[in-house]
Formats: C-alpha cells, structure tokens, sequence
C-alpha cells in the first residue's frame, strides 16, 4: 500500500542536495527556503560546487524515510536532525514573527487560499513590487505554529508598508489599525513576506 504523499509540494519539486547525500551519507541539516525551495545536507551544511546537486522531493523521501516527518516543516525554518532524541529540531530561520518571540505569527496567505474562499491573494508579481505607503492585509494568528486550530486565533490587520527588505526578501511595514489581542498593537512595526499578504487596498 502506498503512503499517501503529505508534502505541500509536488513529488516532482526539484531540491537541491549534495553528491555525498545522493551517495547514501544521512541527512542531518534541511531548510525549507522561503521561496519554496528545500535543501538537504549530510553533517556539513556547506556546499562546494563541485558537490552541489539537483533531485526530486519524492527521490528525496523515498531514501531517506525520516524526512517525512518534516512534511510541515513551514517556509523559513530549517530542521537538524537530534541523533539522541531520534527526532529533528526545527529552527526558525527568517526575520518574521513567530509566537515564542512576538505572541503571534504571520499566516501564509497563499496557503490559507486554499482552505479559504473569502483569502485571495494578489498575484505574485503584485505582492512582490509593493510600494513604499501602500496598504496591504496581512493575517496574524496569535498562537503557536503546532496548536490546533480554533475561532478566535486570528485577525485580518491591514499594515502599512514602511521600508522594502531587501535583505531578506520581504518587506516592513506599520499596524493600521487596533487589534484586538494585545500582543500587538496599532503602530507595531512588523517584518513580512510577499506570501503574507493576503489581499492589497486599491481606490479604484
């Protein structure tokens, strides 16, 4: 019987990798990119380009059966295997709010359109070119990235963009208006990504 294939993304994704991997050495280091992209590395996380290489996730899974686990593993974070727990570690590994830091986190709205009919992102190339002053939606939910999900975790807050990240591949911007958990506030500045932006104001 065939397992169900849990990965967001499809069996075919290209990921990068190395020659010893390839060559049976364990995965010890994974990163989830914030462009989708996943990376698997053996007891160094540093690639030379004579080792550097391209697989597919399913080739990936299917020789290293520990990784499944890491299915959820969100966009920005990075897991390291624990050889004494016998389970991976994850790690936050991005700018943007997480609940341990901030009391809340910032919901992938590209994500959530797909459960919700009222989330519609804008197009990439829209999230992506945002200017300075603009207005955009952005869903904060205030609990933990693994709690089960009920009413009342999140709000809708519209924020104001401030600076472009460049850096990080993302934007800055202001709270507009009053949340109604305390742990932010109108005026907080927050970091965020294009796949945070869950809808753009527009006068038109």
């Amino acid at each position: 019987m065939t397992t169900a294939w849990k990965f967001r993304d499809a069996p075919n994704t290209a990921c990068y990798t190395t020659t010893d991997v390839l060559n049976g050495l364990p995965v010890k280091h994974v990163y989830h990119d914030y462009d989708g992209d996943w990376q698997f590395h053996g007891a160094s996380d540093v690639t030379t380009v004579s080792s550097f290489q391209i697989a597919c996730l399913e080739e990936m899974i299917k020789y290293n059966d520990l990784l499944t686990v890491l299915h959820d593993l969100p966009y920005g974070w990075r897991a390291e295997w624990n050889e004494r727990a016998r389970n991976w570690d994850r790690f936050k590994d991005n700018p943007f709010p997480s609940f341990a830091e901030n009391g809340y986190y910032l919901e992938d709205a590209v994500w959530l359109s797909e459960y919700l009919t009222d989330i519609k992102p804008p197009p990439a190339e829209i999230r992506e070119n945002l200017d300075i002053a603009s207005h955009v939606k952005i869903v904060f939910r205030f609990a933990h990235e693994d709690s089960d999900r009920v009413d009342g975790q999140c709000e809708r807050l519209w924020v104001e963009i401030t600076a472009v990240d460049e850096q990080n591949g993302g934007y800055i911007g202001r709270i507009d208006n009053a949340p109604y958990h305390e742990a932010a506030r109108c005026g907080d500045l927050v970091s965020f990504h294009s796949l945070h932006v869950a809808d753009r104001y527009s006068e038109e």
